[in-house]
């Protein structure tokens, strides 16, 4: 409530014919633009924990557009026993980039049944046509890992706590 009254606030001093500096008024109108960026930057992921070969991870969840598109941009850093998945109604061609990424990752691709497919650790990319990486079987999740992980999992291993997280759905 104190940030909308801020807003309200806000929206009539820059309408008042008053004295109030031009210079005052765009540091403010900055000020509120990086905050509701920032807000919108970490849309509040629903989180989960899975035991993923023996190790528990904290996991974040992409389950709509807006989270699968946001994915992990922007972030500097990811804790070890952390990730995020980004499953699938149904299995799929899933080539990803590292737009706006800060920070290399572990990919790994799985299909239906949850199995590894596919794995590589990807490079951040800070450039305009940033390729796209995926595996030439269709999958239906991708999970998303700190780097120094990667090496835990291999090609066929089966992640049955992704399917049984999403069987409790």
């Amino acid at each position: 409530m104190l940030y909308h009254n801020a807003c309200i606030g806000l929206s009539g001093f820059l309408w008042m014919k008053t004295a109030v500096s031009f210079r005052f008024a765009k540091i403010v109108i900055i000020l509120l633009f990086i905050q509701s960026s920032s807000c919108s930057a970490n849309q509040g992921f629903p989180r989960v924990e899975l035991d993923l070969k023996g190790k528990l991870y904290q996991i974040e969840i992409a389950d709509t557009n807006e989270r699968k598109t946001q994915g992990l941009m922007y972030r500097r850093a990811i804790d070890r026993n952390a990730g995020m998945l980004f499953p699938y109604d149904a299995p799929v061609n899933l080539n990803i980039w590292m737009k706006n990424t800060l920070m290399p990752l572990a990919v790994i691709w799985l299909d239906e049944q949850a199995r590894v497919i596919d794995k590589k650790i990807l490079q951040p990319c800070r450039t305009p046509g940033c390729p796209s990486f995926g595996p030439a079987k269709l999958s239906m999740y991708v999970l998303e890992l700190h780097p120094a992980e990667l090496d835990r999992f291999s090609i066929g291993d089966r992640l049955a706590s992704i399917i049984d997280w999403k069987s409790s759905r």
